[in-house]
């Protein structure tokens, strides 16, 4: 599948996506891509294949923070059970 330039108003669009350029590139932005990784995957817009690898690839990193961002919040959730805990035995 490769991208087309339709006549008329859109003067590029990605025909895996659907998207115009600036579409595609403010969406990769808005999905945390540097510009230069979204330089890069809009690059391979021409191959579906990889372009759905980069974007799984991605989406596993971003997964990932996600989960190191929930274990710094369990941390804290269970400091403050314990600071509450304390403080509830020295008022008893």
């Amino acid at each position: 599948m490769e991208c087309s330039q339709p006549q008329g108003k859109k003067p590029w669009a990605c025909a895996c996506c659907a998207m115009e350029e600036g579409e595609l590139a403010q969406t990769l932005r808005d999905a945390g891509c540097t510009e230069e990784a979204a330089a890069a995957l809009m690059a391979d817009v021409r191959d579906p294949r990889r372009l759905l690898e980069l974007l799984a690839r991605h989406r596993a990193a971003l997964l990932d923070e996600v989960h190191r961002c929930e274990k710094k919040i369990d941390c804290l959730d269970y400091l403050v059970y314990r600071i509450k805990q304390n403080q509830q035995k020295r008022e008893d």
